[in-house]
């Protein structure tokens, strides 16, 4: 679109949209806070540290040895780390300090210190195995929050086109606020002038009638066009946050030869943000449905781990001789579960598989239906194109056919009463070429639909 001096640009309006609107604000923030959410996936299979610490006592009477003491205290201190690893195993390695005191004992010592270093192991082989059900619950959890990702971009980015298609109908609307008052002055120049033939006696009560008739009809549009433009300013407004009846500055005028011309691409250019967030729920409810799917499974897993124990009365001599595999433990071994409510786990591996196709066949609608929408405005765009070439060009012959009818009149040669009809014609065909230029501007910021993320 053209630019006049001291006019708020299009492109200055949107960035105050985007720094003032409320809702853009709100929907880019969740947007946002969804995609970081994301991350929150990748601890899953992430390290993690752990640290415990536990004084304990126990003064309880009981068979040897615990008969044998009046009161046992005992101090526990273990750190370590653990991580899930996409392929399924988990791990836990961890070093653990434990103080025994005895009182009231014959114990010799009464008081020492266990360093025990360990690891543990397990490796699912059914359920989860090769860590299908880990790669599952990263998958849905990276997938819900792309689509509500996608979802809120959306949002941010509908308003947008909003408030684009709201500065371009107010644009409009203060032109045709100029083509009703210029209409009007051409009215009254028109009632003037039979006026002033009628005092001369060279002119009819009726021309004077008709003019003024015309003059009002004028005065009536144009107030009809300010009240319209009122209207626009505060949905103008609205996408601002500011006060609804917040004065408005002069907007750039629009383009008719840039609309005329406008480029439509003959192929779609991207996706609409609705389809990429259908798309992202189909893969949410394929994960989910694997994610059911495993946890269903009987569960068969190898576990395993290792200890070594070191003891002494300081713990500088426990933490020594823990490295020492005089006084070690370990385990292998297998753990196996299994449901046993089969009709259960048979209708929810039924009902996951329906919910996943369910996505499918949204994500296809919704991509037939952008491909549809993609076609309709391809063409509508083509149609209204040619509607705003037909409608300058019948402005243009409107506007000749008036001066010529102004022409012929002052020379006597018509009645003002022609005049007055080709005045309204020509009014009509300004407000016509608006109109078709407002519903190219409409259908333009379609388009942006299709351009995918920013």
């Amino acid at each position: 679109m053209s630019s006049s001096a001291f006019a708020l640009s299009l492109s200055e309006y949107l960035a105050q949209v985007e720094g003032q609107s409320l809702r853009y604000k709100q929907s880019e923030e969740k947007a946002l806070g969804s995609r970081l959410v994301s991350r929150e996936a990748d601890l899953l299979t992430s390290p993690n540290f752990f640290l415990e610490a536990r004084k304990s006592f126990d003064t309880s009477l009981g068979t040897p040895p615990m008969s044998m003491y009046d009161r046992y205290d005992n101090d526990v201190y273990r750190a370590g780390i653990s991580q899930q690893f996409s392929f399924g195993l988990e791990t836990k390695f961890s070093y653990a300090v434990t103080k025994n005191a005895y009182e009231g004992s014959t114990f010799n010592p009464d008081k020492y210190w266990d360093a025990s270093p360990s690891v543990e192991l397990t490796m699912p082989l059914w359920a989860n195995g090769f860590g299908s059900g880990i790669k599952a619950q990263e998958e849905l959890t990276r997938q819900q929050n792309k689509a509500d990702e996608y979802a809120n971009l959306a949002l941010s980015q509908n308003l947008l086109i909003e408030a684009e298609v709201a500065y371009w109908q107010l644009a409009a609307a203060q032109e045709r606020v100029k083509i009703q008052e210029q209409a009007l002055s051409a009215g009254n120049s028109i009632l003037s002038y039979v006026q002033k033939q009628k005092q001369k006696n060279l002119g009819e009560s009726a021309d004077v009638l008709q003019a003024n008739a015309l003059v009002e009809a004028y005065k009536l549009q144009l107030q009809q066009a300010v009240n319209e433009r009122l209207r626009l300013s505060r949905t103008f407004n609205k996408y601002l946050n500011t006060n609804a009846d917040a004065p408005v500055p002069g907007l750039d005028s629009l383009n008719y030869n840039y609309l005329e011309t406008l480029k439509i691409p003959d192929q779609r250019p991207g996706d609409r943000l609705d389809v990429k967030a259908s798309r992202a729920q189909a893969a949410l409810a394929k994960a989910s449905s694997d994610l059911i799917l495993e946890r269903n499974k009987p569960t068969l897993n190898l576990v395993g781990g290792y200890t070594l124990q070191g003891r002494g009365i300081e713990t500088s001599k426990a933490f020594e001789n823990s490295a020492k595999t005089n006084h070690d433990r370990g385990y292998v071994g297998v753990m196996f579960q299994l449901p046993l409510n089969f009709k259960a786990v048979a209708d929810a591996k039924a009902g996951a598989q329906r919910l996943k196709d369910s996505a499918d066949i949204n994500e296809q609608n919704l991509l037939y239906t952008q491909e549809q929408d993609w076609i309709d405005l391809k063409q509508s765009l083509s149609e209204s194109k040619e509607t705003l070439k037909l409608s300058r060009t019948m402005e243009s012959a409107q506007k000749a056919k008036l001066e010529n009818e102004r022409s012929r009149l002052r020379q006597g040669r018509t009645t003002t009463y022609q005049v007055l009809l080709f005045e309204q014609d020509y009014t009509q065909a300004q407000a016509s070429r608006v109109q078709a230029a407002t519903q190219i501007i409409a259908l333009e910021s379609q388009l942006k639909l299709y351009q995918g993320e920013k």
